[in-house]
């Protein structure tokens, strides 16, 4: 199937922003990966043998910073939640993807590249009638349902570029201050 020439600036924005993330995460180990850079971080937390992300509506979101890995959790959510309610069952839902976290970097960036990579080839599904069609993601935690998907491809690549930028000055800020290596030597 050709890419719809509306659909192709943004997916190439998409593919470029996950090539940049990628970079940027090389490297990142299971301290980092969950190093708090401030109180009250909004992190995952190990329960009953696993990992569970703090919710956003279990926290005061003001002044709150979040870790690597409730970052790299959140993309993976939106990417795996949007897919779903794109091009598949319907049947994932927030609570039940935060209670099956990764706590590792390994699995961590494993799954934000998982979840991030379904939304791009459902996108790759796509066609024109596609991405006018208002509802055609029906994710019901959102504006979906009310917005053609052309807005809603828009709009993940907008969380991409930001929370992609926060993890990357989260890397940065870790290798100042965070670091334990560092702080030794």
């Amino acid at each position: 199937m050709d890419t719809p020439a509306r659909l192709a600036p943004l997916l190439a924005q998409f593919d470029t922003s996950i090539e940049a993330l990628r970079e940027r995460l090389t490297g990142v180990d299971d301290h980092e990966w969950r190093w708090e850079p401030g109180p009250r971080a909004w992190t995952v937390r190990p329960i009953d043998g696993g990992w569970r992300r703090d919710r956003e509506d279990e926290r005061d979101p003001v002044g709150t910073v979040r870790t690597l890995a409730w970052l790299g959790g959140h993309l993976a959510e939106m990417g795996l939640l949007r897919s779903d309610y794109t091009d598949g069952d319907h049947d994932l839902t927030p609570q039940g993807l935060c209670t099956q976290w990764p706590g590792t970097a390994a699995e961590g960036v494993a799954f934000l590249f998982d979840g991030l990579g379904r939304w791009r080839a459902t996108l790759g599904r796509m066609d024109d009638e596609d991405l006018d069609t208002v509802g055609r993601s029906q994710m019901p935690w959102g504006l979906d349902p009310n917005l053609p998907l052309l807005d809603i491809v828009w709009w993940v690549n907008r969380e991409l570029i930001h929370h992609a930028a926060e993890m990357a000055f989260i890397r940065d800020l870790y290798a100042q201050v965070g670091n334990p290596r560092e702080e030794a030597a």
